[in-house]
């Protein structure tokens, strides 16, 4: 009994917060505080008058969408690599692409910075897009790690005796066993970086993402305008997490249909 009130206490103090910014993009005047003084969805529609706010919404849009699919796609690849490595390569492997989790983003933030000066390369969009994509490479590569760990290359070696390249084996058979974890990784790789404000803030230079303007604007005043910004994240944030986790249990029940049909 005392632990389920402990849970419970536990998980109030985490959702509530939530709650309250929701509850407040909808209050009808410009005050955060009690009583609460009507509904209202001014807040809301101030969102679509604000050109700023509008520019950082694409960018940050374009930014996670670049990412996802460059992710997407630099994670396929190092993972099929990774499964075909012996045990040395493939642990240093594992050991490079845990280490942005492992990393503060404080530290990576300034290391890419850093490493982008060296190089003289402009503070832009392509560098949030560098930045974004070192930060999720890891989501990728664990997700991959857990597929590819019950992936039989038997299967491969089977298409290719049968008279297929490599090109068509990849296509017919790795790439659709694969796949599902693949959907659902970027998804979750597209949050990540629709989300991402710390190490964005060291390589964004005049760029604005949608995270760096709410900061901006709680550095000026806290309106419930801050408030319904934030709560259209959220929900964007918890229907991709939505889609994800849908992905996944598809991905999953496939899989136990197939062993049960062998």
């Amino acid at each position: 009994m005392i632990l389920r009130i402990f849970v419970a206490l536990v998980i109030s103090f985490l959702v509530a917060p939530l709650l309250i910014i929701v509850l407040f993009s909808f209050h009808a005047t410009a005050s955060l505080s009690f009583p609460f003084q009507g509904l209202s969805l001014r807040w809301y529609a101030a969102l679509f008058e604000d050109a700023q706010l509008g520019d950082a919404m694409l960018t940050s849009l374009l930014v996670a969408l670049v990412t996802a699919v460059a992710t997407l796609v630099l994670g396929m690849c190092a993972s099929l690599a990774w499964l075909r490595l012996g045990g040395r390569a493939r642990a240093a492997v594992e050991a490079v692409t845990i280490t942005p989790i492992a990393l503060p983003g404080l530290f990576i933030g300034v290391s890419l910075l850093i490493a982008l000066a060296l190089f003289q390369v402009s503070l832009g969009k392509v560098t949030i897009i560098i930045a974004h994509i070192v930060i999720s490479m890891p989501i990728v590569m664990i997700a991959m790690r857990a597929r590819l760990a019950l992936f039989d290359t038997m299967l491969e070696e089977a298409s290719r005796d049968l008279g297929a390249n490599s090109l068509y084996t990849f296509r017919k058979v790795t790439l659709p066993l694969i796949m599902p974890t693949l959907v659902s990784a970027a998804v979750l790789t597209f949050a990540i970086s629709l989300d991402e404000f710390i190490v964005t803030g060291f390589v964004s230079g005049t760029e604005t993402t949608l995270p760096m303007f709410i900061w901006s604007m709680m550095r000026r005043t806290v309106t419930p305008m801050i408030n319904a910004i934030s709560t259209v994240i959220l929900i964007a944030t918890l229907a991709i997490l939505l889609i994800s986790s849908h992905i996944e249990r598809t991905r999953r029940a496939q899989s136990l249909r197939a062993r049960e049909s062998e």
